[in-house]
């Protein structure tokens, strides 16, 4: 199959570079979860690698059921481009991340006073971001795996 892009140049993808990417996409994204769970202080091996399983497979299934359709969309109206795979699994990332919160999601902090209220959201914000542009290079590279250059 050839697509442009809409940059002067043709990208062929097929089912075996998209279900490769699916999988790439997929362990990189129980990768992030294991990234998440020594971040909170987890350090008993067996609970990490169920962690990273885990997450792998939410992580595949968040990105066929959600991230799939969505691409699909954008793909049929001709957003092709690398940065438009970012910018959906990122947000895509973030949605999630900020959804497994306990409480009220990113903001749900116990008010002990102002000062800690505002250091711990700060916190939970620079996760957040950094969560989100893990994932945007996630989708990147899902999106270099899936389409390549035709010759």
């Amino acid at each position: 199959m050839q697509h442009d892009t809409g940059a002067g140049r043709h990208l062929e993808t097929s089912g075996g570079q998209i279900a490769t990417a699916l999988a790439t996409g997929s362990a990189l994204g129980g990768l992030l979860i294991l990234l998440l769970l020594v971040a909170a202080g987890q350090r008993a091996p067996l609970a990490l690698l169920a962690g990273w399983a885990v997450g792998t497979l939410f992580a595949g299934l968040a990105l066929a059921a959600v991230g799939g359709p969505i691409w699909l969309l954008l793909h049929a109206i001709g957003l092709r481009r690398g940065r438009y795979a970012a910018a959906v699994t990122g947000l895509l990332g973030l949605g999630l991340f900020v959804g497994a919160q306990s409480g009220s999601g990113i903001v749900g902090l116990a008010p002990i006073d102002a000062r800690s209220w505002l250091l711990g959201l700060a916190f939970k914000l620079a996760q957040a971001t950094a969560v989100t542009l893990l994932a945007g290079g996630i989708g990147l590279a899902m999106w270099r795996i899936a389409y390549r250059p035709s010759s």
